[in-house]
């Protein structure tokens, strides 16, 4: 039903309203939250049983309900009502077996901080188990905290400076990449030493680093919300209440009053910040999704020391977000929609809240379908020894990779895989040994046990799995063993192609034996933003997708989308139907199938209907140099392969392949700055001019050897006992039968 509300839309990242109509919850009360209405200062909701039972009627003044008494299984309508104007009904359903999950109050959780220190994450009877816990992760720490010491003091922030000695200042991505090695990385290993090793050394380094940073201004080159970029704050907003916490006992009287003024202004420039960028409406933006956990941190770690109405404030913001509408860029099937490189990150930030908040009530917001699933996305997109984990900004990153070490830092199965994960995320989890140095993110590294651990208690691994909220697809053919298994990853996403995601729905990839043989093209380069990120990566020049004369899908636009039809798996054969039409508006109807035929062959089917004759281009990219070969088109790429054929009617296809980006990753950067980038290789099928267009890319992995004829305008795949039949021609009949079955 149409929704008759006169909302706020923001033109790049908007809130996805829930509950959808129609959706089946599995989780009980229900989170409600909708777009802003323009002029409401109210709204009226109202939940009715679907025989018109009244069972809620409250008014808010935000666009979210949360409710206090779960609501039974069975079938509801709700309505949202704002002065005279009304949505309209929408129904969902209550499982019979939701969880119940009533988010406490502020109110209710500050009653059950204790007034002693420690108390963030850890109470003092915790940390003689955390120590017995983790005794690898404690080598590693120690190798950290020497590290730090040797690496001395953090410097005071210089880079915003632009006059005098300073008119050569650092860069500010490097300023603030040096910075998180100080803080993020040093100072809280330092504290952590002091907490949990009694290390005295440690604490003498992270009490005087933190005086240091006491000592600076906030509202100065360190805020969160100022005008010289935000990272150097988020850095001191994530790290410095857990410091505090965990270092309390190394400050006099006098130093705890002026740290206690400190604090207090980052966690207002958080709130301050939230309120401008209207999270609530509008929480697409990457640095703000970051920060509602750190307010929460703050109103725990503060509880007592500073006035009581802004600590429950802070804390009831935290709440709200976390008990609405958060994960903006994730769905209740566990996928991120900007792939794996910012999840890793992503779903880190908020942890050590989500650990205090557990430790000092028993509720966990873990408990909640985004996170007892998030493992499976994990398991699917990135297991263990895999190159290159499409899709998005960072695909190429490696868990060793220098350039950008908060992503994939530490074990991104790690919470996910022992608290809810299925035998095969667990057992990927095992293989992720620590690292030499903690580089990033130590908050979450020495865990709390989990009182509500229940392994599969997000269902059991499968070989292929719809990630929808997302809009990723995945299909394996042997996921518990990477180094034998073909996956086959697709994107077609309601999210756009905003933020860090690309124009691409539609894009696939092809990785076996741990090497990508089909992949996305492109880099991030220093900085987000470089003129080869903007102009090649982000675009769908630089994806497995299709240019239609010329033009590929248009970027940074939040009506870009694709939509995952659906995923179907037999066992011998799995594939997902996309339409890609909303991807590409100069085209009539756009969609494409996906097989994989278990274990190595890929089919790609395409359907294309324009309203006037264009040329395509079918384009696909890899790591390792293609091959001409007399019906094919080979990449190797050891210990795996691929052969690639296409088809097309009438068969007017000219292949071409180059080593050259559009734009080199370098471009538009000082010298000091370039770096070396891996080759990569674009390979690109052209077509003549039709107003219809179908195409079939069949690719063998490993050497499979598939029968592959074409007749007149139909092909036929034969692989390991499956019969793929596609028609090549429009107007000859549907695009294509499997085993004798239209599909």
């Amino acid at each position: 039903m149409p929704d008759k509300l006169p909302q706020v839309r923001s033109k790049d990242a908007v809130l996805f309203p829930a509950p959808e109509d129609g959706e089946r919850l599995d989780i009980t009360p229900p989170p409600l939250y909708w777009l802003q209405v323009q002029g409401a200062t109210e709204y009226r909701v109202v939940i009715e049983l679907t025989d018109g039972t009244p069972v809620v009627e409250r008014t808010v003044m935000q666009n979210y309900l949360l409710l206090r008494d779960p609501l039974s299984a069975g079938d509801y309508r709700w309505n949202l009502y704002s002065a005279e104007d009304e949505r309209g009904w929408q129904t969902f359903t209550i499982s019979e077996d939701a969880l119940e999950h009533v988010v406490p109050t502020a109110d209710e959780v500050l009653a059950q901080i204790p007034p002693t220190h420690p108390r963030h994450i850890y109470y003092p009877e915790d940390v003689e188990g955390i120590v017995a816990r983790y005794p690898q992760a404690q080598a590693v720490l120690k190798r950290n905290i020497r590290a730090a010491i040797e690496q001395g003091m953090p410097p005071r922030p210089r880079f915003h400076r632009t006059d005098g000695e300073y008119a050569s200042h650092p860069r500010y991505r490097e300023a603030f990449g040096e910075y998180r090695d100080y803080v993020d990385r040093n100072l809280v290993a330092c504290a952590l030493g002091h907490l949990l090793c009694k290390q005295a050394d440690a604490a003498e380094y992270a009490r005087t680093a933190f005086l240091e940073i006491m000592d600076w201004n906030p509202e100065g080159p360190c805020a969160v919300d100022g005008p010289w970029g935000d990272e150097i704050g988020l850095s001191n907003a994530r790290c410095l209440f857990a410091v505090y916490d965990w270092t309390h006992d190394l400050y006099t009287e006098e130093q705890h009053g002026y740290i206690h003024a400190t604090l207090t202004q980052y966690a207002r420039q958080i709130l301050r910040l939230l309120k401008r960028r209207n999270f609530f409406n509008d929480p697409g933006n990457n640095h703000s999704g970051r920060i509602p956990a750190y307010l929460g941190e703050a109103a725990l770690v503060l509880h007592g020391h500073v006035d009581p109405v802004e600590t429950r404030e802070w804390l009831q913001c935290a709440l709200d977000v976390y008990g609405s509408f958060f994960p903006h860029f994730g769905g209740r099937d566990g996928g991120w929609a900007q792939g794996t490189f910012y999840g890793s990150s992503y779903t880190k930030w908020y942890l050590p809240f989500f650990f205090a908040l557990e430790r000092h009530t028993g509720f966990s917001f873990l408990d909640r379908p985004f996170y007892r699933n998030l493992s499976h996305f994990y398991m699917h997109f990135s297991p263990p020894g895999w190159e290159t984990h499409p899709f998005c900004d960072g695909y190429w990153c490696h868990p060793e990779d220098e350039e950008w070490p908060g992503f994939f830092a530490q074990n991104p199965y790690g919470v996910y895989a022992e608290r809810f994960g299925p035998d095969v995320a667990r057992a990927f989890n095992e293989t992720v040994s620590d690292p030499e140095l903690f580089k990033l993110h130590l908050m979450d590294v020495f865990r709390p046990a989990y009182a509500s651990a229940r392994a599969d208690g997000a269902g059991k691994a499968e070989q292929s799995r719809a990630f929808r909220d997302a809009g990723f697809v995945s299909m394996h053919s042997r996921i518990e063993d990477p180094a034998e298994d073909t996956a086959v990853l697709v994107r077609a996403s309601k999210f756009g192609t905003v933020s860090h995601m690309h124009a691409d729905h539609g894009n696939f990839a092809i990785i076996s034996r741990g090497k990508g043989l089909v992949t996305p093209s492109g880099y991030f380069g220093r900085s987000a933003g470089t003129t080869h990120h903007r102009g090649w990566t982000l675009q769908t020049v630089a994806h497995n997708c299709v240019l239609v004369d010329g033009v590929g899908q248009r970027a940074g636009r939040f009506d870009t989308v694709g939509h995952i039809v659906s995923l179907d798996d037999s066992g011998p054969v799995a594939f997902t139907r996309l339409d890609l039409a909303g991807a590409y508006p100069m085209l009539q109807s756009y969609s494409r199938l996906v097989f994989l035929f278990r274990p190595n062959v890929v089919v790609v089917c395409d359907d294309l209907v324009s309203p006037i004759a264009v040329p395509v281009s079918w384009l696909l990219h890899t790591l390792s140099p293609p091959k001409e070969e007399t019906d094919r088109v080979s990449v190797y790429r050891d210990p795996a392969s691929l052969g690639v054929q296409l088809f097309t009617a009438p068969d007017d296809l000219s292949f071409s392949f180059t080593d050259r980006h559009g734009i080199d990753p370098n471009e538009g950067e000082p010298v000091e700055l370039h770096r070396h980038q891996p080759k990569q290789y674009h390979l690109t099928w052209e077509t003549g001019a039709s107003a219809r267009r179908r195409f079939v890319g069949v690719l063998a992995v490993n050497g499979a050897e598939a029968f592959v004829k074409k007749t007149g305008t139909r092909v036929r795949v034969e692989y390991e006992d499956q019969t793929l039949d596609i028609e090549l021609d429009p107007e000859a009949g549907a695009l294509a039968h499997l085993n004798g079955t239209q599909l």
